[in-house]
């Protein structure tokens, strides 16, 4: 049977990394209508072209459709893939920016930087989960995921969503690495919020490893952070708090050593992308006009894509698979509340996530994640509502901001620089 899987965000430069993960599973979509939407007319094209190359150079049974209205897009579909990034590249430099002017960490998802992308992200899914059929499943993952999802579930009831993030796959196979483990069979139990997650189990190949007796033999390694892992640092926790970290951790427990290093650095992460973005299109462009296009894999290779399109699989074709993803908690963790969105193994079929009880969030950093779940149910409402008390309130709560003065400063610089996409606040 054919399906209809719509993806909103198809001129996003992860775009290449997604057409990968399709043809990955073109066996098991076969027939089914992509349809592309972006509001970027110019990026749309281009990946549009590149996914029916890349299709037909390999025999993948795919028709690809265009579309810059969100109702065509969305009309018929039975899954609605959402990866967009509302107000590009240039939004994204004042999320990271604004707060490290007042000595706070500027980060996509994380703090006032994630606060600010939910306000304009929010929004556009509500009006997404408003148009598509009620039988659709959303597989979100436009960021901050946890807070999308959150606002998505209690703003339009009955809607059926997950949200994704493939933190978890670079994380584990990192602490594979610095374990000395094997990557292949290594399973960890993350459990937590995303951005915020714990292990204290894993396991090899099924069996369980005595992750205390690995922690005391493990090294802390030299060299410095990239934009994705921290390896150093990583370690440094990993031995202080008895379990494996999410790779932002860094910005909760080294701080003020981060919003040093960032104001050195002198560029945000996306000026950086930024500069080599026209380069990248353009090599993308020369290789949807060859017969066999193999685009750069400088913007998400294929474990980006490959993630989502696993999801949809399983969802689609029953196939009641272990994945680490978003979704509400229902007393999968018994330290956070029954509605909160948690980001928890859950088992994946044709019904939605079955969620197991993975009991409490360890005790070092329990505290820590219900202060981040507060922050995230105010964020979600003030960005559903756009009312500025809640905003305020939920700057207040995030755990980088000291200082009422400083959460009153960057909100009213963010909702001031971010007007043209916050339309809820405007009234």
């Amino acid at each position: 049977m054919s399906i209809k899987i719509a993806i909103v965000g198809a001129g996003s430069g992860y775009m290449p990394g997604v057409i990968r993960g399709l043809l990955h599973r073109a066996a098991d979509l076969a027939g089914a209508e992509l349809a592309f939407h972006d509001v970027h007319r110019e990026h749309l094209a281009l990946m549009a072209r590149l996914a029916t190359a890349m299709f037909a150079a390999r025999g993948a049974d795919f028709t690809v459709t265009s579309h810059t209205e969100l109702k065509p897009t969305l009309d018929g579909a039975s899954y609605v893939f959402t990866t967009f990034r509302p107000g590009g590249m240039a939004a994204r430099h004042l999320d990271e920016s604004i707060p490290l002017k007042y000595g706070v960490v500027g980060q996509e998802t994380a703090g006032p930087g994630g606060f600010l992308m939910a306000c304009r992200s929010v929004p556009v899914l509500l009006r997404i989960a408003e148009l598509a059929d009620p039988d659709a499943w959303i597989v979100n993952y436009t960021n901050p995921t946890n807070i999308v999802t959150d606002a998505v579930l209690r703003y339009r009831p009955g809607t059926r969503i997950i949200g994704l993030c493939d933190q978890h796959v670079g994380d584990t196979e990192m602490w594979a690495e610095l374990l000395g483990l094997p990557a292949a069979g290594l399973e960890a139990d993350w459990i937590g919020l995303n951005h915020a997650t714990w292990a204290e189990r894993v396991r090899l190949h099924g069996e369980p490893l005595d992750l205390p007796a690995l922690l005391a033999d493990l090294e802390i390694p030299g060299g410095g952070a990239t934009p994705w892992r921290d390896p150093s640092r990583m370690a440094e926790l990993a031995r202080a708090l008895g379990l494996l970290p999410n790779s932002y951790a860094k910005y909760y427990f080294f701080h003020d050593e981060v919003v040093r290093e960032l104001r050195a650095k002198g560029t945000t992460r996306a000026q950086d992308i930024s500069a080599m973005l026209p380069g990248y299109y353009a090599s993308l462009a020369a290789e949807a006009a060859k017969p066999d296009p193999d685009p750069s894999r400088e913007r998400g290779g294929g474990e980006h894509g490959e993630f989502a399109v696993d999801v949809i699989c399983a969802l689609h074709r029953d196939e009641d698979r272990r994945m680490i993803v978003n979704i509400r908690n229902d007393g999968a963790i018994s330290s956070l509340d029954d509605d909160a969105v948690v980001e928890v193994p859950a088992r994946i079929g044709r019904k939605g996530p079955l969620r197991s009880a993975m009991g409490p969030l360890p005790l070092p950093v329990r505290g820590l994640t219900q202060a981040i779940w507060t922050y995230e149910r105010l964020a979600a409402d003030a960005a559903a509502t756009g009312d500025r008390r809640t905003a305020l309130q939920a700057l207040m709560a995030h755990p980088f901001v000291r200082d009422k003065h400083t959460a009153e400063r960057i909100l009213h610089e963010g909702l001031a620089a971010h007007r043209d996409h916050l339309p809820q606040f405007a009234r």
